[in-house]
């Protein structure tokens, strides 16, 4: 993620110039490009947030930033291929759209070109007749965008494969990886609900970051089947899982959902919303991000909340979510 300082209302100079350019070039900014940085160009920033599914408050931070640029990638403009960091952007989401439509998994479709993504690309190339190496190029795209077309918008692939990682579940938490985080003082929290689900014989990794990409790299490399995130917000509670613009975790939802009903003699009725925030999208596994806006609160009910997100893990692993 880009390293830059957030700006809003007041600023002005060649980044909001910048700014006002990508959002005309993604149909948010229809007035003209004056490098100052007005309520017009706040609602724009805001309409863009909104339809990202990622935190609204009208600032240009790292995150709105560097979706701006993801949204600016244009399927053919560039070689897509492997590499590290990994290429990200709408062509991404694009392709992976098409692969899923086609029959060929490439996990969740979260515009990040990663090892399965390649590896499927790969697969389309062999059986299509275009080598396998693996590098999305002007043919490859022609070819995905010439088979898909009579399909429509199936992309049901991505959804298998996030049901398949839970269907071998025994409905019983022993034997599973589960990992527990937060960004930053609530390690009380995460710490009762280690006890709860290490109880019932998990394996669980609890991580404290206040970089939400660096916890997703932290638990795919764990392996964890399920994630569970918590985090202070100055704004009414709410549980999410990701959805991006082409896919959403149904087992993320159905867990959220499950943890907001349980919650709800605690703290009251909690919404559910999906969001494209980097650790619901980054995270290989079905995740959620409950947040809490007063820590008094959620300190007071932690052996309860362990027990739901226990409870709720569970009954995840115990039925086959939804196709």
């Amino acid at each position: 993620m880009p390293l830059i300082r957030p700006f809003g209302i007041g600023a002005a100079g060649p980044h909001v110039r910048d700014l006002q350019h990508r959002l005309s070039a993604t149909g948010h900014w229809h007035g003209p490009i004056t490098g100052l940085f007005d309520s017009a160009t706040a609602e724009a920033v805001t309409s863009f947030q909104a339809q990202r599914s990622i935190d609204v408050d009208g600032i240009c931070g790292p995150e709105t930033w560097s979706l701006l640029i993801e949204a600016g990638q244009r399927l053919g403009d560039r070689l897509l291929y492997l590499r590290t960091p990994n290429l990200r952007g709408d062509d991404v989401a694009e392709v992976q759209r098409m692969l899923s439509t086609l029959g060929f998994s490439v996990g969740r479709i979260d515009g990040i070109w990663g090892p399965l993504t390649a590896a499927a690309l790969a697969d389309f190339q062999v059986n299509v007749g275009l080598g396998g190496d693996g590098v999305c190029g002007s043919r490859t795209v022609a070819t995905l965008q010439r088979l898909v077309r009579p399909l429509g918008d199936a992309s049901v692939v991505a959804h298998i494969t996030e049901r398949q990682r839970l269907e071998s579940a025994s409905g019983q938490l022993a034997g599973h990886r589960i990992a527990v985080g937060e960004a930053g003082g609530l390690e009380p929290v995460t710490a009762s609900v280690r006890r709860e689900i290490g109880r019932d014989g998990a394996e669980v990794l609890t991580v404290h970051h206040p970089d939400w990409s660096t916890q997703a790299a932290q638990v795919n490399r764990f392996g964890a089947a399920v994630y569970i995130g918590f985090e202070m917000k100055p704004a009414a509670p709410s549980i999410s899982y990701f959805q991006g613009r082409h896919f959403v975790s149904r087992a993320g939802r159905k867990l959220a959902a499950d943890i907001a009903d349980r919650l709800e003699p605690m703290f009251g009725a909690i919404p559910t919303n999906g969001m494209g925030l980097p650790m619901l999208r980054e995270s290989a596994m079905p995740a959620v991000l409950c947040r809490f806006e007063r820590i008094d609160a959620l300190l007071t009910h932690s052996r309860e909340v362990a027990d739901v997100v226990a409870g709720s893990t569970r009954d995840l692993l115990a039925d086959e979510p939804a196709a």
